[in-house]
Parts: structure tokens; sequence; C-alpha cells
């Protein structure tokens, strides 16, 4: 199931993230596209700054603008 309610909101990679793609450095910006549940696991998807696009996990990104959630 795919959910967009934190499409778009900004998000930084709290660590280094490695995937087969590259790497996201910690503190890399990105956008948010989507969140997923895949095989019991809540993903999200993410446009960095850097390029790429990759599925992390929720404790893998601090979202900036959280403020805006609880508006």
């Amino acid at each position: 199931m795919i959910d967009l309610i934190l499409q778009g909101m900004k998000c930084r990679a709290v660590r280094d993230i490695r995937s087969y793609q590259g790497m996201v450095s910690a503190s890399t910006e990105g956008t948010i596209r989507y969140e997923l549940e895949n095989l019991g696991r809540h993903l999200i998807n993410v446009q960095w700054d850097n390029g790429l696009r990759l599925n992390v996990f929720p404790n893998e990104i601090k979202i900036i603008d959280a403020d805006l959630l609880w508006q």
C-alpha cells in the first residue's frame, strides 16, 4: 500500500545510507515521494538532492519541516 501523506516533505539523512545505486551521505537532504509497506516493512521513497532516489527505513531519515505535520 502506498501512502502520500508525507509527499513533498523535506528530510535529511541521519547517517550514511548505502545502496547498489550509490551512497547518500549523512546530512544530505531530499524530498519524500511516498511511504509504502513491503513484506511487512515500512519504507519511505526519497528523491535525494544528490540525484539518487531510494527507499529508506524511517529511522534513517529525519523530517526537516516536521512542524508542518501538525498544522
